[in-house]
């Protein structure tokens, strides 16, 4: 029997996550923004929303493993990932939703609210998020066949991403109705399409019959996880270096709009969606590239390439209005260097994080791999507790939230009540104005620097820790199979 997708169930599959990443580009990316720029919270409230973000990353621990053993655990007419990956879609749309919406409460109730909107965010995208990813490895397992999935399928993520990132910012600052109004209808429709893409995998993706995932083995119990982790070495590898990379990666782009705001001064203009342009086109270059690369050369030297790019483009930032030029050309050839070495590293941790299910098959006579995926939402999550911990505090001690971004809201307000517009023009001189060289100097050590040392240590990690290559991985396939063929014989 093959075990090859269909050609309707990959472009299904791997299209669909163009809403996913339109729905958490947003989550990610503009939560913040959408608390500073339209909410225009006070610095102790700012501090403690990021607080409370690190804090839940706790209980996402223990929620994300035991997401992973029920799924792997659930028998169903519809499989064991479909009916949590409808369900987690459904729910977690309503909680982004109304994370984006103004309950117009005080400081202390405001904090609480968004507390359990928020676990609860968490724990309902954890259903789709892990449901939907650990279908992938079971699609096929042959090494160049999942290359081919997981790039498309990043192609679509990243492109669903980069539209958020791309469109929010001239919508909400640009909007007659002002910035809450702008976020109400970007989270409505955004949440919309989120959903209709689930019901579409739902509907039309039929998964093949894969001889390796097809095993049976006994139900998996909390111990077992904890079994399947620590002694996957090569999974435990991954973790580290996911969590490394993603920190570096997640605190750059968030504050990427604030950057553009308030240190290239281009509020309200068209410079962060050229730029935006500028690291769609670079990313989905390198992961169309991915799977062409990978036939010529090996993943450890295509990870190598990535981070010299990605470093090289944090250095055109660091020099940029130093001895280079603050121009769109310096800083989006800097983008263009850092999201096209980025993409290759999606495509490479998504493959190897798939290639250490089987390794953990092959080592501890198990095959988890709603357990194993998992460990990539919630190391995502770790590294999103580190972005919003830096940010917000960035943005509080360096008096750029209080000094700038609050007063600026709250003239915009002002103007909208009284219903006028605050312009662009009196945006960006009152911003001119009031930024401080020591307000950009802390934004750019902690939008370049930090994020430079966490992405090298995560090479570190990599490159000397990880052993699976394509040699072994064939040896590792003909082993199970060889195991497997033994017990139908008994």
């Amino acid at each position: 029997m093959s075990d090859m997708l269909s050609k309707r169930s990959k472009w299904v599959y791997t299209t669909s996550g163009l809403g996913r990443d339109m729905m958490y580009a947003l989550y990610s990316t503009y939560l913040i923004v959408f608390f500073t720029d339209a909410l225009g919270l006070s610095n102790w409230t700012l501090v403690a929303v990021g607080v409370v973000i690190a804090i839940a990353r706790i209980w996402d621990a223990i929620n994300d493993t035991l997401m992973g053993i029920i799924i792997d655990n659930t028998k169903s007419r519809y499989g064991k990932f479909k009916p949590w990956l409808i369900l987690g879609a459904l729910t977690s749309a309503i909680m982004f939703f109304l994370l984006f919406q103004d309950f117009g409460l005080s400081s202390g109730w405001f904090v609480l609210v968004f507390t359990i909107i928020y676990v609860m965010s968490d724990m309902t995208f954890t259903m789709n998020d892990i449901a939907y990813w650990s279908m992938y490895p079971t699609f096929s397992t042959d090494p160049k066949e999942r290359e081919s999935i997981g790039s498309k399928a990043r192609i679509f993520a990243n492109l669903g991403m980069f539209l958020t990132i791309a469109l929010v910012p001239i919508i909400y600052q640009n909007y007659a109705g002002g910035p809450k109004a702008a976020f109400f209808w970007i989270a409505l429709v955004i949440a919309s399409i989120y959903v209709i893409s689930q019901v579409l995998v739902f509907f039309f993706v039929e998964q093949p019959k894969n001889p390796l995932a097809e095993v049976k083995q006994p139900k998996t119990s909390l111990r077992d996880v904890i079994k399947i982790i620590t002694k996957n070495d090569q999974l435990m590898v991954i973790i580290i270096a996911i969590f490394l990379f993603n920190s570096g990666y997640y605190i750059t782009t968030t504050l990427g709009i604030y950057f553009f705001n308030y240190d290239f001064n281009k509020y309200g203009g068209i410079e962060f969606t050229i730029f935006s342009a500028i690291l769609a086109l670079s990313q989905l270059s390198s992961l169309s590239l991915f799977p062409v690369l990978a036939k010529k050369i090996t993943r450890k030297q295509i990870f190598t390439m990535a981070i010299v790019l990605i470093m090289v483009g944090y250095l055109l930032f660091l020099t940029a209005g130093n001895l280079l030029p603050k121009s769109m050309l310096v800083v989006g050839l800097a983008g263009f260097f850092i999201f096209f070495g980025e993409g290759f590293i999606q495509v490479s941790v998504l493959v190897m994080l798939a290639d250490t299910i089987e390794y953990g098959q092959w080592k501890l006579k198990t095959r988890n791999e709603s357990v194993v995926f998992a460990i990539n939402p919630f190391v995502v999550k770790l590294a999103t507790s580190v972005q919003i911990l830096v940010v917000t505090m960035t943005l509080a001690w360096s008096g750029l939230n209080d000094k700038v971004i609050k007063p600026l809201t709250n003239l915009r307000d002002e103007a909208a009540e009284l219903g006028l517009t605050f312009t662009t023009e009196q945006s960006r001189a009152f911003i001119e104005a009031n930024v401080t060289e020591s307000m950009l100097v802390w934004l750019k050590v902690s939008m370049v620097i930090l994020p430079a040392v966490f992405i090298l240590g995560a090479y570190l990690v990599y490159r000397t820790y990880y052993k699976i290559d394509y040699a072994m991985f064939e040896q590792i396939k003909s082993e199970i199979t060889k195991d497997l063929n033994k017990g139908e014989e008994l």
